[in-house]
This record gives structure tokens, C-alpha cells and sequence, in this order.
């Protein structure tokens, strides 16, 4: 028997992440969807916690599972840890 799975691909945080994309322009990440697909796509650190705490609060945002902000606060903490280890 096949189940239909819910996704929430138009969720949006209330407020959008800003992230540099390049060395001069920035790019706003509005939610969960486009934050997967940045992580999945444009992140230059695909490994550690706070990278799949990240891929794992934005599946679960989409699915209905998680918290919306939840998912807003580990993307910016894995963008964090990202632009962390780039700059050293």
C-alpha cells in the first residue's frame, strides 16, 4: 500500500538568513526548502554536527515534524560554523 507524503515546500521563516554567496554578493535563504537546497548545493563544509543538525531540522520543517525556527537557527549556526572554517 502507498502513503502520500505531506511537504511543506512553500514554509518561510519569518525572517530570511542573509548569506554571502561570492565575494561580493549576498543571497537571502527564505526557509527551510531553499536552505536545504543551499546546503545540499553551495555549502563548502558537507560533514559535521552542526551541518547535518541542519540538513535534519529543514527535512523535518518541510515534513511537518520540526519547528520552523528550529530549523532557521541550525541553518545559520552550520552557515556559521561554514564561514567559520573558510576564513581560518
Amino acid at each position: 500500500m502507498s502513503q502520500v507524503i505531506n511537504v511543506a515546500f512553500g514554509v518561510e521563516w519569518e525572517y530570511p538568513v542573509n548569506v554571502r554567496d561570492g565575494p561580493i554578493n549576498d543571497r537571502l535563504i527564505l526557509g527551510p526548502r531553499v536552505a536545504l537546497k543551499y546546503l545540499q548545493e553551495d555549502f563548502t563544509m558537507r560533514s559535521g554536527q552542526a551541518y547535518w543538525a541542519a540538513i535534519g531540522a529543514c527535512t523535518s520543517a518541510l515534513l511537518g515534524r520540526g519547528l520552523l525556527e528550529d530549523a532557521r537557527t541550525r541553518f545559520t549556526i552550520a552557515y556559521a560554523e561554514d564561514m567559520v572554517r573558510v576564513h581560518q
